[in-house]
């Protein structure tokens, strides 16, 4: 597997992926991501500037075939984060999506966004979960995330806070493995927009 920086060509993947999750999640009767939000235009045009911003990746497998995606940037949304929180290093996770084919990655590209957050000296990753979607609050209290507690926002559906350290690890049958960095790590006042790859070797996952 490689996970490399976005192009804006990977817009339409993103996309479509997030179509086959939303209506993967309807047939087991969960509601997230059954709209765009707000709009479609919007949710296209924030993918996109976060793709332009170097902050969205995509997991393809050895045959370039695009298996998983995910953003990772350093915006503390003051809606969700405290004062006190938004002043501690963290980084923060959005649009996870995994091909049904690929079950079990997610726990693998969690990991390696918790070490690259690390790397960029951060002490937290934290992520803003569906607020209905308990499954998925349990999923990643699994992968060694905290409850920090649920907003109820009439206009944002994400409300459930969870936070890990970065310099976790957490070992699980799907831990993964860092081999080939051929880029030397941004800083967040520097995105690095120029195509970064890393080859992730995985160990097969029950998960």
């Amino acid at each position: 597997m490689i996970i490399e920086q976005a192009t804006i060509d990977d817009l339409p993947v993103i996309l479509a992926m997030r179509q086959e999750a939303s209506d993967w999640l309807a047939k087991q009767g969960i509601d997230q991501w059954a709209a765009a939000w707000p709009t479609p235009e919007a949710q296209s045009e924030r993918i996109l500037s976060s793709i332009r911003a170097g902050e969205t990746w995509m997991v393809r497998d050895d045959a370039g075939a695009t298996a998983a995606t995910v953003a990772l940037d350093s915006f503390s949304d003051p809606k969700l984060w405290t004062p006190e929180e938004q002043q501690q290093p963290s980084m923060y996770l959005h649009r996870l999506i995994v091909r049904r084919k690929y079950s079990g990655l997610g726990t693998d590209v969690i990991e390696w966004a918790c070490k690259r957050a690390g790397e960029l000296g951060n002490n937290w990753v934290r992520i803003d979960v569906w607020t209905d979607n308990i499954g998925l609050h349990r999923y990643y209290e699994q992968r060694g995330f905290r409850h920090v507690r649920t907003l109820d926002l009439s206009d944002y559906p994400s409300g459930a806070l969870f936070q890990r350290h970065a310099t976790d690890r957490h070992q699980t049958q799907a831990d993964s493995v860092i081999t080939e960095l051929t880029h030397d790590l941004p800083t967040p006042s520097q995105p690095d927009t120029s195509a970064r790859r890393t080859r992730i070797t995985l160990v097969p996952s029950i998960a």
